[in-house]
């Protein structure tokens, strides 16, 4: 479940192939991450009172001193480095649209978008004031197989595959 500013809206149950993008993302973001961070794809939840935004991503990076804080896992935005989302089927407008305005509007530095769909990847970052309110202001796009820079990181978009019909 997650909360923005259009409402409550509850997730479907991902595909095989979204859940292996997940864990080939955290694999490859593992082998470049300091001894201190963590790529985090379990069931964290970004929590921005500020904003009352409230989003559970695929995948995080942050530092691991922010889940030894006590209680439920929610994140603070400010402790997030980058987030990643994988495209799901039913509705691709929650990736591009709700979350690509609700990340930067919670100050995250670096917003990955993996689309099997159409096998790309999008990277979005420098959050900032626009006229429409805070968006990402740099947006990089790329096809499966080319190598990836984002937030810092070098992901081989290569490792994921299209959807085929797994609907």
């Amino acid at each position: 479940m997650e909360l923005d500013d259009q409402g409550v809206h509850v997730m479907m149950s991902p595909v095989n192939r979204h859940e292996l993008a997940i864990a080939r993302l955290r694999r490859q973001l593992e082998a470049q991450l300091g001894p201190d961070m963590l790529a985090h794809g379990g069931t964290p939840e970004i929590d921005d009172p500020a904003t009352g935004r409230l989003r559970r991503p695929d995948l995080v990076v942050v530092p691991e001193a922010a889940l030894e804080r006590p209680g439920r896992t929610y994140l603070r935005p400010e402790d997030v480095e980058l987030v990643a989302e994988v495209v799901s089927v039913p509705n691709p407008e929650n990736d591009y649209e709700n979350k690509a305005a609700d990340y930067p509007a919670m100050g995250i530095p670096t917003y990955l978008i993996i689309d099997p769909r159409k096998s790309t990847v999008t990277v979005l970052s420098d959050p900032g004031s626009t006229p429409e309110g805070p968006r990402y202001r740099r947006r990089h796009d790329h096809v499966f197989g080319d190598q990836v820079e984002a937030g810092g990181y070098t992901i081989d978009s290569g490792a994921f595959l299209p959807y085929e019909d797994e609907s």
